[in-house]
């Protein structure tokens, strides 16, 4: 059996080695680190390619801690800088998130989040420097192998080294997140981390948004994660002024797409060793979870955002974004606007439906989902 949980000091070295850094904060992150380590010990059978790819993503994710503290020890003025009123797009899984996010990045107001400065945050250098920097072309070679073993990673989720991401990839800094338990077999973990308060977690985010955003930090942030919505009491606790997006969908047609999505993930992992059932039982009542988490949240902060429906933004995407827009008094440019409408004929849409599965199709009835979004489907009007 694989000691995984007795390589932390050697994963933590491997880590300083690679960056030439040492510094890795205050110990936020070992109790979800060992719990993490000791389940792959005893819950999870990694094929040996998934024990070197799950081995290096927990060294990228320590790396990313010690760049984020050097970051701050050498532009502390950064920290004085504000994260004020940052847009978020979050809501339930596969409705229209990664296509809104993509589309409002294209105004040059907004600032996010590039996936290769999620694995390593320093303020964002001049787009013309990114290839000469070892950081930038470490995180793209990684990217591009993992997208080579799971093709519908960039063919559902657009990712790229240089494009905007989601805040999953950095929150796991202190190793209490949604990514481990969803892409490993890990229940113990996952008990564990439902149980957590992510303050402290979105608190270290929004510091490494001060410390990207260091060279431009009048600029706007741009954010996307689906699952703050279940984290929603953090995320308003951290960013009490955010201005929040909700897309929505109903489940029964969502939630089995991203089970197909990170059962592929989890075979990338574990191979067979991990039935896409299993998957199906725990992101059935996460996806739950989040939606109560995220309605309560609304209604205890009094926080109305905007809530677009996933039939309202595929039958016209640029009309919700200019709904958006109007909702919090932001400018849109008809140069802007032309930007947008250029990206969406380059970028048209392969269903209007995207229903290519079902709940039966991973040994779930309809009935039980039913019942278990009950609130939900009959506050948004799912039939």
């Amino acid at each position: 059996m694989s000691n995984y949980l007795g390589r932390k000091a050697e994963l933590m070295d491997a880590a300083a080695k690679a960056t030439g850094l040492s510094d890795f904060g205050e110990d936020d992150y070992s109790e979800g680190l060992e719990l993490f380590l000791h389940g792959l010990d005893t819950e999870t059978t990694l094929s040996p390619r998934g024990e070197a790819m799950t081995m290096g993503q927990v060294q990228m994710f320590l790396e990313s801690r010690l760049y984020s503290e050097a970051g701050w020890k050498r532009y502390p003025e950064s920290l004085n800088h504000p994260i004020k009123a940052p847009l978020i797009i979050t809501g339930i899984v596969r409705s229209g998130t990664t296509a809104l996010h993509r589309l409002m990045s294209i105004d040059p107001q907004f600032q996010g989040l590039e996936h290769w400065l999620a694995w390593a945050p320093q303020p964002r250098p001049p787009r013309d420097q990114w290839h000469s920097i070892p950081a930038y072309r470490k995180v793209k070679g990684v990217l591009d192998t993992m997208i080579a073993g799971s093709p519908q990673m960039l063919d559902d989720h657009m990712m790229s080294a240089e494009g905007v991401e989601e805040s999953m990839f950095l929150l796991p800094q202190t190793f209490c997140n949604n990514t481990f338990a969803a892409q490993w077999t890990l229940p113990t973990y996952d008990s564990w981390y439902r149980r957590q308060d992510e303050t402290p977690s979105y608190a270290r985010l929004a510091r490494n948004f001060q410390l990207i955003g260091a060279f431009e930090p009048e600029k706007r942030w741009l954010l996307k994660n689906p699952a703050d919505a279940r984290a929603m009491d953090a995320v308003l606790n951290v960013h009490p002024d955010a201005l929040i997006v909700q897309t929505h969908r109903d489940p029964i047609q969502s939630v089995p797409s991203v089970v197909d999505l990170i059962a592929a993930a989890r075979r990338l992992f574990e191979n067979e060793n991990s039935p896409a059932e299993a998957v199906a039982r725990r992101e059935l009542t996460f996806w739950a979870e989040a939606m109560q988490n995220a309605a309560a949240a609304r209604r205890r902060t009094q926080k109305p955002g905007f809530d677009l429906e996933f039939t309202d933004f595929v039958r016209d995407q640029l009309g919700a974004v200019k709904s958006i827009y109007a909702h919090f008094d932001l400018e849109l440019t008809p140069e802007v606007e032309r930007g947008m409408q250029t990206w969406l004929d380059s970028h048209p849409r392969k269903s209007t439906t995207m229903q290519r599965f079902t709940p039966e199709d991973f040994g779930v009835r309809r009935t039980e989902m039913r019942a278990l979004y009950a609130d939900y489907r009959a506050a948004r009007g799912y039939k």
